[in-house]
Parts: structure tokens; sequence; C-alpha cells
């Protein structure tokens, strides 16, 4: 049997060896803590999903028919807004980040910017293929609410198939499919402060992250009809996306005595969307312009979720027409090019109606 003293001092070394667990064993949030952010996660997921696909599923196609040999590379800087549907943002459980007001993080809507790249080619029977790349890149300093700056980048690969219909007199039909892949990420820092949680508080750093995936199948009808110079055109078309995306966040606390607090979550954008297009493009010998709106029309977010582009196009003569490459004929080209050039043959040259009056302009430069 142990005497009193060692009985005492038995009981020291316990009480000194809990108060050392207590002191180097962190505070966890609970799991309620966790749980709201990733119910964040979601809402964001589920939110970014809808607008990031209709942006992936834009077709950005003046309609301007290229002809048969002919090459029309074009480029647009823009941007679009995706909404974000703060009304459904999850009611958070735990006190700590209730009191945060952890909604204040997210604004109810993104501008991503945008610069897109064409190059199309016309082809027999009144068709014409594209490829496309396009970026976005958020500008240095760039901030998603007045607390929370976000860093992202974006990049787009497709492939387009058009046929035209009519023309001259009548509207112009062109009639399109096409396919886009958007891949990227966007991350964004905050802090907040974590109060009563076990009887602590601390400031925060807040970290979160968005990744997508997304594949877009489209369709869309365009007329347009030629007034001089200038071509209003107005369309619509309709998407189908497959694709996810990523949403994670967490919550450093600058004390050891409470946890990091995570939460992440994926979702899927909707099938089917669907858009109204309008634009206006003016037509030189050397070089066209245009800009076009897009706006959501059927799916999650329809009317709020929008899209502006602007542009130019430079056409560049290839070969012959009516799909043939000579000797002969390119050398006869090479001939009448330090000549002057008339106003149909500068017509023919790129692809618009010859009937059309041309103002003056340099001396084309053939490509061979």
């Amino acid at each position: 049997m142990r005497s009193e003293p060692q009985r005492r001092h038995a009981a020291t070394r316990l009480a000194v060896a809990a108060a050392f667990f207590y002191a180097a064993a962190p505070v966890s949030a609970g799991p309620s803590m966790s749980a709201d952010f990733k119910s964040m996660m979601q809402w964001l997921s589920h939110e970014l999903s809808q607008g990031l696909a209709f942006n992936a599923g834009s077709p950005f196609a003046p309609p301007r028919e290229i002809t048969d040999r002919r090459l029309a590379p074009d480029i647009s800087v823009g941007g679009g807004v995706v909404p974000l549907d703060k009304g459904k943002f999850p009611v958070m459980r735990n006190d700590a980040v209730r009191d945060a007001h952890t909604e204040s993080i997210f604004p109810s809507s993104v501008l991503f910017p945008n610069l897109a790249m064409h190059l199309r080619a016309g082809l027999p029977g009144r068709f014409d293929f594209a490829i496309r790349a396009a970026n976005m890149t958020t500008p240095p300093g760039y901030k998603i609410s007045p607390t929370t700056t976000g860093k992202g980048q974006s990049n787009s690969l497709g492939v387009s198939l058009r046929r035209h219909f009519f023309g001259g007199d009548a509207p112009l039909l062109s009639l399109g499919t096409h396919y886009n892949h958007v891949a990227g990420r966007f991350e964004y820092k905050t802090r907040f402060g974590i109060n009563d949680v076990q009887g602590f508080s601390a400031d925060s750093d807040v970290n979160g992250g968005i990744f997508w995936n997304i594949n877009s199948f489209g369709l869309n009808a365009v007329t347009s009809q030629a007034f001089g110079a200038w071509t209003p055109f107005a369309g619509f078309g309709y998407n189908y996306t497959t694709g996810s995306v990523h949403s994670k966040l967490e919550a450093l606390p600058d004390t050891p005595l409470i946890t990091r607090i995570f939460g992440e979550a994926s979702d899927h954008p909707e099938k089917s969307q669907g858009r109204v297009i309008v634009g206006l493009q003016l037509s030189r010998s050397w070089v066209n312009l245009f800009t076009n709106g897009e706006i959501k029309t059927i799916g999650i977010g329809a009317g709020k979720s929008w899209i502006v582009h602007a542009g130019l196009s430079l056409p560049f003569f290839l070969g012959s027409g009516g799909g043939r490459y000579s000797r002969k004929a390119a050398d006869a080209e090479e001939t009448a090019s330090a000549r002057p050039v008339s106003a149909r043959a500068r017509r023919e040259m790129f692809g618009g109606p010859v009937n059309e009056r041309v103002e003056g302009t340099p001396t084309m430069i053939f490509i061979q």
C-alpha cells in the first residue's frame, strides 16, 4: 500500500500530464462547422456549373459567309456574367460560422473576361469550318468582393461547322454545330473571425478554390441581312453539356487550439441550355468588325446569364475559287494584283455579294 506522500506525488504527475495534453491538443471546431463549409461548396458548385456551362457553349460566330478556299481569322474580346443566387445560400448550423456572415465572401454575380480566336476556312458547298481557342485570365488584384481577392485561369478549345443558305437579296441563313471543351480554375482568399468555438476566438485565413472541366455540344441558327456595309443578325442556340465543377473551402485559425476547418463538394451543369444571339457586323473589303451578345433563355439562371463580345476578322485570299488551285491560275492572280481591282472582283475575293457597292481600298496582297 502506498503512503500518503506517494499518493499525492502520483496525483500531481497525473494533473501535470492532463494539463499538458489539454494544452497540446487542438480544440475541434465541431463536425457542424465543416458540414457548413461543405454545404456552402455544394451551393457554389451548383451555381457556377450552370453559368460556366453557358459560357462554354457560346459559338462566337459572326454570320459572314466564307467561300471555298478562303481563310478568315478573327479575334474578339469580351466577358460573361455568371449569376450566383444568394437567395439559395444555405442556412449555417454552426453559430460561429453564422455569426461570421460567410455569405458575404461570395458576390451575387461573377464577371469572367474572355479572349477568343477563330480560324475559319471556306469549304465547297457553302460550308465553312473553324477551330477555336479562348483564354480567360483575371487581371492582377482582381476582387470578387471588397474583402476577397481572386485569381483565375481558363482555356477553351473547340471546332465548328456551318452551312449557309439563301443570301444575296434574301436574308442569309447560317446553320451550325460546334463542340467546345473548357477547363480552368479560380482560387480566392479572404479572412474572417471565428468566435466562441469552445471558448476560443480567432481570426482565420480562408482559402477556396473552384475547378471545372466542361464539354458543350451545340446547334445554332442565325439569320442576317445586309443593309449596305451593315449587317444585323439574330438567332438562337441549343447546347447539351457534360462535365463537373468542384469547389473547396478551408479556414486556418491563427491559434493551434482550433483545428483546420474544411469542406468540399462537386456538381454537374444542367444538360440542356438555350440562348438568344443578337449582333451587328460592319463589312469592309479588308476588314470586318462585329459585336454580338448572347443571353440565356432556357435553364437555370435564364435571363441572368449573358455574354458580350466585340472583335474583327481579316479575310485572306488562298488559291482560286471553286475549290481549284493551279499554277496558271496563281500566275494570273499575281499579275492581276498589280492592276486596279474592280469592285466586282474585290467582292468575289472576299466572298461577299457581287452586286454590292465597294469603296476604294489598297492593293491586296495574295498569299500563296
